[in-house]
């Protein structure tokens, strides 16, 4: 039975008191190569309206004077370039200005960043008038490359990239759903709700970024949303996090600026720093970026990238505490493993020829994983981070530490523990179906 939808509706005025696709090889051409720099930023202030609303937007854009790092210069002339679009929209009593954490990060990275400047509240998100709005923004910038200061260095043929906090989290989750706006190609709802199905008119590549001690817009409804996209999609939890706590860990715009590069730019690199960028104490990072993320269960052969070796019970034992290390391919049962769904995004991982399953020996870098008899404990529980091409990493939930092959060694034999997640290929195995 699917989850009850809970929206932030629901909580009233007064829970909303915090501040503020194509894929890969398909779909619409990107933008060009990815800014190798960062720019100075400007902003010009545009005092639009739709029908009686007022839509005043501040929009930030890469400047081609001030200081890299510095405060937005006000009309500052626009540097050499074309530049797509990615909007941001602020939260509940906020404005662009408290959002220029990430703001100006977006805009020195290479995007045009309209961010109106609403006096809005949960009526206006639910009633589609926000949303509306946004997307009237979104027209008006894409329409200043046709005269003024910005023309000719808006890129409108490509689509457009929209993000938000809070209140603009959800208003840009609803522009995906009940609100849709088929321009929408990459997004970041951060700190949102689930505002409704997602629409069939979106093809967007979608990073929701959360705290999962939130008590304003609940955590449980972001992840039904998340659940609910198609991939290309990933999940960035702040664990212990609150609805801001994470404004200030530099992990936050690290992992949305990458997102916003790569799915506009179609910029491979800032693609595989994602789960680097992501990585750390208190983070737990999930993704489906991959041309087909292929089936989650099933019977599997694990081969280390690194090595080339595979995935091996020690000795063909039988025996609960049998270590997990790696091997040249026998092709024997003990290198296949059946993933089992778990629920909530995991799985179990059994051995084939024990029936036992993959499990940490303890919270540390370095712990063993041996096979032991299913006690459905978290330990046992693992999720997959996918690279794309039957690539993944396998993230233990009890410890939020990666499969990995001790000290990245080639050798029959190595042992494969438990490391902080990194990325690199001896915590990355393909999953080779039986």
């Amino acid at each position: 039975m699917p989850m009850q939808r809970r929206t932030f509706l629901g909580l009233g005025v007064a829970g909303a008191l915090g501040a503020g696709a194509a894929l890969l090889g398909a779909g619409p051409a990107l933008a060009d190569p990815a800014p190798a720099d960062p720019f100075p930023v400007g902003v010009r202030r545009y005092n639009w309206t739709r029908g009686s609303r007022a839509v005043t937007t501040y929009v930030y854009y890469p400047a081609a004077s001030g200081t890299v790092g510095g405060s937005p210069v006000t009309d500052a002339p626009v540097a050499d370039g074309v530049f797509p679009v990615y909007n941001f929209t602020h939260g509940y009593q906020s404005s662009p200005q408290n959002s220029l954490f990430i703001i100006r990060r977006l805009a020195e990275a290479g995007f045009i960043v309209p961010a109106p400047h609403f006096n809005h509240n949960p009526a206006d998100v639910g009633n589609g008038e926000t949303p509306k709005d946004v997307s009237q923004a979104i027209t008006n910038t894409l329409a200043l490359n046709t005269s003024g200061p910005l023309a000719g260095h808006i890129r409108t043929d490509i689509g457009v990239g929209v993000s938000g906090h809070s209140l603009g989290g959800m208003t840009t989750h609803g522009l995906l759903t009940r609100w849709a706006d088929s321009r929408i190609i990459s997004a970041n709802p951060q700190s949102c709700t689930d505002q409704g199905t997602p629409s069939s008119s979106i093809a967007a590549k979608v990073l929701f970024v959360h705290g999962d001690r939130d008590d304003l817009t609940q955590y449980s409804s972001a992840r039904q949303a998340y659940t609910e996209m198609t991939w290309p999609k990933a999940f960035l939890t702040f664990v212990g996090g609150t609805h801001t706590s994470f404004w200030s860990d530099q992990r936050f715009p690290r992992t949305v600026v990458d997102w916003a590069r790569w799915t506009m730019y179609g910029d491979t690199a800032a693609r595989d720093r994602l789960p680097a960028d992501a990585s750390g104490t208190g983070t737990r990072w999930e993704a489906a970026l991959g041309e087909n993320p292929g089936p989650v269960t099933g019977h599997y052969r694990l081969i280390a990238q690194h090595s080339g070796k595979y995935a091996d019970i020690d000795a063909l034992s039988t025996a609960a505490g049998a270590r997990l290390i790696q091997w040249s391919s026998t092709g024997r049962t003990n290198q296949q493993f059946e993933f089992v769904d778990a629920g909530e995004g995991h799985v179990k991982i059994k051995a084939r020829h024990s029936g036992l399953v993959l499990q940490v020996a303890g919270n540390g870098n370095g712990a063993d994983i041996t096979q032991q008899a299913d006690t459905g404990a978290r330990s046992q529980h693992w999720r997959l981070t996918d690279h794309g091409d039957n690539v993944v990493s396998i993230i233990n939930r009890q410890s939020g530490l990666a499969m990995d092959v001790w000290e990245r060694s080639t050798a029959d034999g190595a042992r494969i523990s438990q490391y902080a997640y990194n990325g690199s290929t001896n915590q990355r195995f393909t999953r080779q179906a039986v």
